[in-house]
């Protein structure tokens, strides 16, 4: 197709397109041998004495439970800017584990005004000791939970589902599905396939159209083997009863990765 007065030609389009290895991708990050960093370093320019939700999530950043798998303070801020910019009224966060990433949404919730909750699903149980991080919670997670959400001035923001995630979020659909359904939902609870499959098919029922799923962990070659997040990304129109557009991020300082899906149908 040729039109006056385009001052550039159209390319030659290829018949077929295919995508390279993502690990050939430009500025996919690795972490070196003897790079690994041992903790999450809170920013200088988050460090905000007013700001009481920052100042608990400081605290959380320096207590090595959290290492490494809640969300860095740049992964963090990441997904508080897309509730801010989303303003779901109804989160579903499948796995909680320390809060970290409650603290993040909540936050957000907050700062947008209005009655915004997010739905805690995870079975808060024992949090044993594994690669890069060398303590344990062997019990009373939901209360640790709570208490840095209370420190944080958040605790109202969420509603606490203990139990298996699947199981629970099946029979929470309905209170979801009276409150409006489900605008964002993160999911970074269990990693294998049939686990992170059996967490999306819970709550795909009451994911709006329009509506968010985030997944955590979507490299599997940086971030233990964890294939179900993965698993989802690569089989999109065969896992999902919906129809979904989705976005990878890459995240800083280890890349675990992360996925946005939106559901267009």
């Amino acid at each position: 197709m040729t039109i006056a007065g385009w001052r550039v030609s159209p390319p030659t389009i290829p018949p077929d397109k295919a995508a390279i290895p993502r690990e050939d991708l430009e500025y996919f990050p690795r972490v070196r041998e003897g790079e690994h960093p041992l903790f999450w370093e809170f920013p200088a320019y988050l460090d905000n004495p007013n700001c009481r939700w920052l100042q608990a999530l400081k605290e959380m950043y320096a207590m090595p439970i959290v290492f490494p798998a809640s969300l860095s303070p740049e992964a963090g801020l990441m997904l508080h800017g897309l509730i801010r910019n989303i303003k779901p009224r109804v989160i579903v966060e499948i796995g909680t584990f320390c809060s970290v990433s409650t603290h993040w949404m909540a936050s957000a919730l907050a700062e947008n005004g209005g009655n915004g909750v997010i739905h805690a699903f995870d079975d808060f149980g024992p949090i044993h000791k594994g690669p890069w991080r060398d303590v344990e919670m062997l019990t009373g997670r939901l209360d640790f939970v709570k208490d840095r959400l209370a420190k944080a001035g958040l605790l109202d923001r969420v509603v606490f589902h203990p139990g298996d995630s699947p199981t629970e979020l099946v029979k929470a659909r309905e209170e979801l599905a009276r409150a409006g359904g489900v605008q964002f939902a993160f999911i970074d609870g269990d990693h294998t396939v049939g686990g992170a499959l059996q967490d999306l098919w819970a709550v795909e029922p009451v994911l709006n159209t329009g509506g968010y799923a985030m997944l955590h962990d979507t490299y599997p070659e940086q971030c233990g083997g964890h294939e179900g997040p993965r698993h989802i990304l690569d089989h999109l129109a065969t896992v999902g009863a919906g129809l979904y557009e989705s976005c990878e991020f890459y995240l800083s300082p280890l890349n675990y990765g992360m996925g946005l899906l939106r559901r267009i149908g």
